[in-house]
């Protein structure tokens, strides 16, 4: 229920903002949050906080506010409050019906943009399950020769990818399809990327509510009893489409990196590196085409 609020002083909602949220969210994260939001719908400064502290909030100014204040006691991200995610350096539209961008997919953007860091002629990509769009876009704008093909199953995830791609000058060829059904692709490629559903079912209840309760399952989760499933469609593909020494780049679930690992080695593929994320877990994995 959302309790309306006449007059209150900026200081004063700020304290009141911090109580009602410090049972679930640490006092660093709950400065941030609103911080962020103040700057969202209001562009105030970092400093405006401190040296406007007896600030009288307008009824608008309060309810924006007090609005956002009952969807993080919901435990709604804040990203989906705002609209608004950043990866790579550059801001990105979400919504409900795509994964938030972490900050874990930005060291797969970097390992390829590093590995083709040198790239002297145009290059086909093509990135399975894109979601909001921020890897694809990222390779385009990072690396002007990638022609980049983006498939997602999801028609409201790729009204939000095409909106990103609008608004970041990308030009990226978005198709709407399942990667359950595609085996093959219909030209060679240099590249394949995807950050796959990868989390199994039984991982949810070591689930945060606010990753769980909004973040859409269809890109989450994959079948109880493989996995893989995912990954095993998408290396098929690769074995059939891929170059000769085309690249292949997984995010990974660590739980099973190496059983991953291990299938991967057992098809056409050589040069297969596992790499750790910025928490020290096994999150990447690359391969090369025989």
């Amino acid at each position: 229920m959302i309790v309306l609020i006449l007059r209150m002083l900026l200081n004063e909602f700020r304290n009141h903002f911090t109580d009602t949220l410090i049972d679930d969210y640490p006092k660093t994260e709950i400065t941030s949050f609103f911080r962020r939001l103040t700057n969202f719908y209001f562009q105030w400064p970092p400093t405006f906080m401190a040296l406007n502290p007896d600030y009288q909030l307008n009824q608008g100014e309060l309810e924006k506010l007090s609005i956002a204040l009952v969807a993080l006691e919901e435990h709604k991200p804040l990203q989906y409050i705002t609209n608004e995610a950043y990866f790579y350096g550059r801001t990105f539209y979400v919504n409900e019906n795509v994964l938030i961008p972490r900050p874990e997919t930005e060291d797969l953007v970097k390992w390829v943009m590093k590995d083709y860091f040198e790239a002297q002629h145009s290059l086909d990509v093509l990135e399975l399950g894109t979601g909001s769009g921020c890897i694809s876009v990222s390779l385009v704008k990072e690396q002007s020769l990638f022609n980049v093909e983006a498939l997602e199953v999801s028609e409201m995830a790729l009204e939000v990818a095409k909106k990103n791609a609008d608004f970041h000058h990308a030009k990226i060829n978005f198709i709407q399809k399942d990667m359950k059904s595609l085996d093959f692709w219909n030209k060679p490629l240099d590249v394949i990327i995807s950050n796959p559903p990868y989390i199994v079912p039984r991982e949810k209840k070591e689930m945060l509510p606010n990753v769980l309760n909004y973040e859409p399952h269809l890109a989450l989760f994959t079948p109880e009893k493989d996995p893989l499933y995912f990954y095993k469609k998408i290396i098929v593909l690769a074995q059939s489409s891929l170059k000769p020494n085309g690249h292949l780049y997984f995010e990974i679930n660590p739980i099973f990196s190496e059983t991953l690992e291990a299938f991967v080695k057992a098809h056409t593929f050589k040069n297969i590196e596992v790499r750790n994320d910025i928490f020290g877990k096994k999150r990447m994995l690359k391969a090369v085409k025989l």
